[in-house]
């Protein structure tokens, strides 16, 4: 059984250009030779040259050892993965094809026809009468998350396998997250999905001019296409009034990437990401503050904003908070300690808010609704809580993290827990971040690798009808009927990201071949899974 090491979180926040201009500089282009953890091997690089180089740039000077090397920087803190036994499941034929095979398939799907040339983003695709030819791409108020995963799912497929074709895919999404924050002008405020309208099988100016046709920004804060008519993102739009949904994707996958990846370019870019969300965050009273200076409809991170349960706002800006403090260090881990945590003593910092440690909320995240939970909040909470424990080095609130995975996200007290829903990725981060001593869940750890072996071969929406084949038990938060068994995944309307859907949903739709939604959800879990050892791949 193998053990991965990791490279650790960043403690500079270089920009992206100085990393560039190193790689140039010291002849680094592209992977070096790996070593028995499959690391990159950056011993050759001394830090300094890199200092001297962010001194040209008018960068901050980063207080490092003289004698230090870019390596040894970047891994402050070390991240050991956990040997896991391989995963079974006996008793599930599956689907034709292997967990390889699929994922093999989703790969080569995604580059075909999910990543259009000319940009860096992820969309749902509509094919052409032959069903193999990319059309054109359907617009979502949700590209930066499905980008998002998709890029953690490139991070550990190169980090498990050290492909040229992951790093070159994980090379063009980071890039793209990086535009979709650098487009909207404001330092770490991102926005919705960036596009070129000259683009084949993108939206005409004319249609992303008159979409939002009653949005005026002068008026009242509202969402729409805004046009770029100068600088380096001249000729792009992008969609303002970005919501947590969004974070919670990019600062997972930045999270992701800090840990596994050691490409010069990729990681720079994320802390570049990690370092303006953080002080985006500090300097806005945990609010995502829009091209308005308008708090966007979502973007209230603050415990006690009252538009979401306090511990599910606290867990997420815990966790972007911990991570920036994590890659920056400086005023932004003074941020996290004595705001967030109070440590300092009692201190105001947060706007229209009584001081308190946000630790003290995490027993109100709100997972535990029953039929009227929001399983939107359990995607966001899980990706939120996994670079929060993983970037975590206070063994103390590691395990109240932890504690907190355990009894809000995973097993709460509840008719329908996370561990009960056979949810692959989920699983999966419980498995890995749990506290160790807690008894390993053996019978859901069998079922999501079943969940993986069921998936889908096609993310094409198929002909669905569990409306007639299950009886109904009670009524979603929306009034939309739920059974009272989980439906098998194979059976559930196709989406981007199954997870983060309600397996007990009553569904019908008609069957359309010719929309296919992009893969990044079994991507993650099977790339996830490949990193930490739960699969093999010969499965």
């Amino acid at each position: 059984m193998r053990k991965r090491t990791g490279l650790g979180s960043a403690t500079i926040c270089w920009g992206w250009a100085i990393i560039l201009l190193l790689s140039v500089a010291c002849g680094v282009t592209g992977v070096g030779p790996a070593d028995e953890t499959g690391a990159a091997d950056f011993q050759d690089v001394p830090a300094d040259a890199a200092i001297d180089l962010g001194i040209d740039l008018g960068i901050d000077r980063v207080d490092v050892a003289p004698d230090s090397t870019v390596d040894t920087i970047f891994d402050a803190l070390p991240f050991d993965a956990l040997p896991f036994d391989a995963l079974t499941c006996p008793d599930v034929q599956g689907t034709s094809k292997t967990l390889r095979e699929k994922a093999e398939f989703f790969d080569s799907a995604a580059v075909r026809w999910h990543l259009p040339a000319g940009q860096d983003l992820l969309f749902n695709a509509v094919l052409k009468d032959d069903l193999q030819t990319f059309d054109h791409v359907d617009m979502s108020d949700n590209v930066g998350l499905w980008t998002s995963t998709y890029t953690a799912s490139q991070a550990f497929r190169y980090a498990a396998t050290r492909s040229p074709d992951a790093l070159q895919n994980l090379r063009r999404t980071v890039r793209g997250e990086h535009d979709l924050m650098l487009v909207t002008g404001v330092p770490g405020l991102f926005s919705r999905v960036a596009i070129d309208p000259n683009l084949p099988g993108f939206p005409s100016q004319e249609w992303l001019r008159t979409a939002y046709a009653d949005c005026d920004l002068q008026v009242a804060h509202c969402k729409r296409f805004n046009e770029v008519t100068q600088g380096d993102y001249a000729g792009r739009w992008f969609k303002n009034d970005v919501s947590k949904d969004e974070y919670s994707g990019h600062m997972f996958a930045m999270g992701v990437i800090l840990e596994v990846v050691d490409d010069p370019e990729v990681r720079a870019r994320a802390t570049d990401i990690v370092t303006q969300v953080g002080q985006h965050l500090a300097d806005h009273g945990l609010r995502l503050t829009d091209i308005d200076g308008q708090t966007t409809a979502y973007g209230y991170m603050n415990a006690l904003s009252f538009n979401d349960f306090p511990g599910f706002n606290a867990v997420l800006s815990l966790s972007w908070t911990r991570l920036a403090a994590s890659v920056a260090g400086g005023s932004l881990l003074d941020f996290y300690r004595n705001c967030l945590l109070q440590q300092g003593g009692e201190l105001q910092c947060i706007p229209d808010e009584s001081p308190a440690p946000y630790t003290d909320y995490l027993d109100q995240v709100g997972l535990d609704l029953g039929c009227l939970t929001n399983w939107n909040n359990h995607n966001m909470a899980q990706l939120a809580m996994y670079p929060l424990i993983r970037y975590e080095d206070d063994p103390v609130l590691k395990a109240r993290y932890q504690a907190a995975l355990r009894d809000q996200l995973w097993n709460p007290t509840d008719a329908r827990p996370m561990r009960d829903q056979q949810n692959s990725l989920y699983t999966f981060f419980y498995l890995v971040n749990r506290d160790p001593a807690d008894p390993w869940p053996a019978k859901e750890a069998q079922a999501a690798l079943c969940t993986l072996k069921r998936f889908p071969e096609s993310k094409a929406h198929h002909a669905v009808d569990t409306v007639s084949r299950y009886p109904e038990a009670c009524i979603d938060r929306g009034g939309d009927p739920l059974a009272d068994v989980v439906i098998p995944i194979e059976e559930r309307s196709m989406d981007n990201f199954l997870w983060t859907g309600n397996p007990y949903s009553l569904e019908q739709e008609a069957e359309d071949l010719h929309y296919v939604d992009s893969p990044e959800d079994y991507l993650l879990a099977y790339w996830m899974g490949r990193y930490f050892g739960l699969i093999t791949a010969d499965m």
